[in-house]
């Protein structure tokens, strides 16, 4: 997994999706070679209001040891379907409402 932290996000009218568009050139944490395209996966977003947004995100190739890896920019969280600050913000406390049911946040505070 490549975290993305400076990236730009596009919407895609004709698949209906954004595009994470990373501005650093995305190189593999095994062998530190710069990762190729592979091909994308498309992945749903929840935010703190609720609503689904989905997300086209790249998967990368490393020429050196042939290991896939997805790019994921900051605000998703690996095998996580709501916003990264959402699932912060629950588990410090600071939110009073949250679209997850208990089960969900239960889980998460859990770990």
């Amino acid at each position: 997994m490549i975290t993305a932290t400076r990236y730009t996000v596009e919407y895609d009218e004709a698949r209906s999706v954004y595009r994470i568009r990373n501005m650093e050139a995305p190189v593999c944490p095994q062998c530190g070679l710069l990762l190729s395209g592979y091909d994308t996966k498309k992945r749903h977003v929840i935010d703190s209001s609720g609503a689904v947004r989905w997300f086209l995100l790249r998967r990368l190739r490393c020429p050196g040891c042939g290991k896939l890896h997805i790019e994921l920019p900051d605000f998703m969280q690996p095998k996580k379907h709501y916003e990264a600050q959402l699932i912060m913000d629950v588990l410090a406390g600071h939110s009073d409402s949250c679209p997850a049911d208990d089960s969900t946040i239960r889980r998460w505070k859990k770990k």
